[in-house]
């Protein structure tokens, strides 16, 4: 009889313990925040180039590049902003439906948040390879283009 008390315990227990425990899942681990910095750019290597990819739980994604000063980290100004969505298909991350605010003047590195264009055209998907356990977010160069080796880090 107490064996069978025991089993029946034991097996209570484990169920309601399992309750609390939460699995992380993909999505999970995507969403927060991710950077990519270029340094010391411009013509005196004066700039750093920032860009930041924000992943909200709802399928949202804002993503940015700003220009910072290198020696202080001070922002100087926007080169594009935009606001979509995203899905994840096994190891990448898609960016879609993207609503785009550019700088269309190729003399400057940056301008402020307002002045920069929209741009009347999305030229597409973007889409990002998973690697290192979800640290690290890989361009996927797309068919006939020139892509730098771009990777982004997650920074929370």
């Amino acid at each position: 009889m107490n064996y069978k008390l025991f089993i029946a315990g034991a097996l209570l227990l484990s169920l309601f313990s399992c309750k609390d425990d939460q699995e992380i899942t993909p999505l999970d681990e995507l969403q927060g925040e991710w950077k990519f910095k270029m340094e010391k750019v411009g013509n005196n290597y004066e700039l750093d180039f920032v860009d930041r990819l924000v992943f909200k739980p709802d399928g949202r994604v804002y993503g940015e590049g700003i220009t910072t000063n290198t020696k202080t980290d001070k922002l100087l100004g926007y080169r594009y902003y935009f606001n979509g969505k995203y899905e994840l298909v096994e190891d990448k991350v898609i960016i879609k439906e993207r609503e785009i605010f550019n700088n269309s003047f190729t003399d400057s590195f940056f301008l402020t948040k307002d002045d920069l264009i929209y741009q009347e055209e999305d030229y597409g998907l973007v889409s990002y390879l998973i690697k290192e356990n979800y640290s690290e977010l890989h361009i996927i160069c797309p068919p006939n283009a020139n892509c730098a080796n771009i990777i982004y880090t997650k920074s929370n």
